[in-house]
Order: structure tokens, then sequence, then C-alpha cells
């Protein structure tokens, strides 16, 4: 009987020196700003990371713009194809349902260039009225062309399948002529298929201009000629 109760009070006094022990721990993390500062470590550490959470969005963000360079390029490359075979038809599925598809002899496009509807786009073959697509640089005659003509003239003028240069937002000049695409079309991703001529100045260049729909699909808006201009 006197063991069992000697065991109970040990229990007991075993129970107080733990409270005791305990109760100490905490007021020394209160008064100790080094021993608090475990938690508050752990609690910054997660804010950092946290706050590094928009850069991997930038990240992101880049990497959806390399996309979209990626896939106008390819997307510009089957323009070209249809170009060279003059399948109209399906040249028309590539052109922009509302702003439609405006043709510029030179790179300094104006309200007063041609635009034509996807589906008059899609007729040019059978299309044998002549246009004037504005003025011959240095003559100052009118650009007076059949659909057709004007295609072989100023549009797919030189092997643009087989480039010399391929340029994604350049808008450089690269003769005479200020080149005011962007400014014209502010909210467009240019492709330009630059081909050197066998002389200094026998080159050419096509832009395919390209804005979104209203579902967010990039369209063809524009087929603009550049070349050396007097």
């Amino acid at each position: 009987m006197n063991r069992l109760k000697w065991w109970i009070v040990g229990a007991f006094l075993l129970v107080i020196l733990m409270a005791l022990s305990y109760t100490s721990i905490l007021n020394s993390a209160g008064s100790n700003p080094e021993r608090a500062s475990v938690a508050e470590t752990r609690t910054l550490s997660v804010d950092h990371k946290q706050k590094d959470i928009p850069v991997f969005f930038n990240k992101q963000g880049e990497k959806e713009d390399e996309d979209v360079e990626t896939k106008l390029k390819e997307q510009a490359n089957q323009i070209l194809e249809v170009l060279a075979d003059q399948n109209f038809k399906k040249l028309a599925t590539f052109v922009h349902e509302e702003k439609e598809l405006l043709y510029s002899p030179y790179v300094n496009v104006s309200e007063s260039d041609l635009v034509f509807q996807p589906s008059e786009v899609g007729a040019f073959k059978q299309d044998t009225e002549k246009y004037i697509w504005g003025v011959e640089s240095g003559s100052g005659y009118p650009i007076k062309l059949t659909p057709v003509e004007y295609h072989k003239e100023y549009v797919y003028q030189a092997d643009y399948l087989n480039p010399d240069e391929v340029t994604f937002d350049r808008t450089k000049n690269r003769g005479n002529m200020v080149n005011n695409i962007k400014e014209f079309f502010p909210k467009a991703h240019i492709v330009e298929f630059y081909k050197e001529g066998q002389e200094e100045m026998d080159w050419s260049s096509l832009y395919v201009v390209f804005e979104q729909n209203k579902q967010g699909e990039w369209k063809l808006v524009a087929l603009v000629n550049d070349e050396w201009t007097i």
C-alpha cells in the first residue's frame, strides 16, 4: 500500500515538473527573439516564394510570344504556298472576316489601298476587271491590273518559298520609302519574306500581316509588297 502511495506522489510531481518546464520554454521564446525567429523564418520563406510567382508568369508570357511567332511564321508559309499555286479559294479562308484583305504595292500603306472581302478574294481567278491598285514609283502611272496580274507582279513576284531572310515584326526601311505597316496596323504581327536580286537594287519583300479576330484566331489582313523605289 505504501508503494502505491509513493508511486502516485511521484507521478504527480512528474506532471508538475513537465508543466513548469513547458511554461518556461514559452516565456523564453517570447522574450528571446532569436528563439522566436525559427517560426518567423518559415513564414518569411513562404512569403518570399509567393513574391516570386509573378516572375514565373512573366517567363510564361515570353514563351507564349515565342509560340505566336512560330505559329504565324508557319501560317505565313502556308499562305505563300497558296499564293504560289494561285489558289485564291484557299487564300480566302485565311482572310480576316471583318477587316478583310488589304493590298498595297508599297510599304507606305494608306486608306486608298484596295481592300477585298474573303468572298471576292476567292473569286479572283474569275475576276477580269482591271483595278487601280496604286501608282507606279517613278513614272506615276496607275497600276491598272486584274487580280491575277497584280499577284504576279506585286505579290508573289519572287520565290518567297525559298527566301534569303525571314523576319518577324521587323519594319525597318529596306529602301527609301517609309514603312508604316505597324502604324497602320498597330495590333498586328508581321512576317516578312525577303529575296535578294541578281543586282543591288533588284531585291523584293512580301509582308504578310495578321490580326486577331473576335475568336482569338490570327487572320490575314494585308499583303504588302516592298521593292526598290525611286
